[in-house]
């Protein structure tokens, strides 16, 4: 009985302690380092992983502080939804939820693409100033007409992902 006890015991550690929390969040980097304030300094192939999202850049700064991803450079971002963002700079919060990205070009899972000056992120809702969208799936070609040769140009445009509304 004792020996069936300690079996049992054993394997809910070993379930408990091999479970993925959802709010676990990974990061790589060739290297990793701190600064005075304590921010974790990504540099290099920089990952930071979260559930199904994704950020890929060569600077991550991780802001202890204020609970935030700071970008300074080039990234790219793969949501949930699997849609695709670039941005030249930007802020993400902790759990991804909330973002700013600066120059975003965002490519749709349905193959769609928007651009624009400034992406505001809360939740599943994308605000972006001076935005331009365009059905294209690629780029337009003459010879064979693969795109309509319309976009959509707004001042600020929503995009909803989860009613994939604009």
């Amino acid at each position: 009985m004792k020996k069936l006890y300690y079996i049992s015991i054993f394997f809910l550690i070993f379930i408990y302690t091999n479970q993925q929390f959802a709010n676990e969040v990974i990061i790589f980097a060739d290297s990793i380092t701190y600064d005075d304030e304590k921010n974790i300094i990504a540099k290099g192939n920089a990952k930071v992983i979260s559930g199904d999202e994704i950020i890929y850049s060569d600077l991550i700064i991780y802001n202890q502080k204020d609970l935030k991803y700071i970008l300074p450079k080039n990234f790219n971002f793969k949501d949930n939804k699997n849609n695709y963002y670039d941005g030249s700079s930007g802020e993400f919060s902790k759990d991804l939820s909330v973002a700013t990205i600066n120059n975003p070009k965002i490519s749709l899972s349905d193959g769609s693409r928007i651009v624009g000056v400034e992406l505001k992120r809360k939740g599943l809702i994308d605000i972006i100033t001076k935005a331009a969208y365009s059905p294209c799936t690629s780029k337009i070609k003459l010879g064979n007409f693969m795109c309509p040769v319309w976009q959509v140009e707004d001042e600020k445009l929503l995009h909803d992902r989860e009613k994939l509304f604009l």
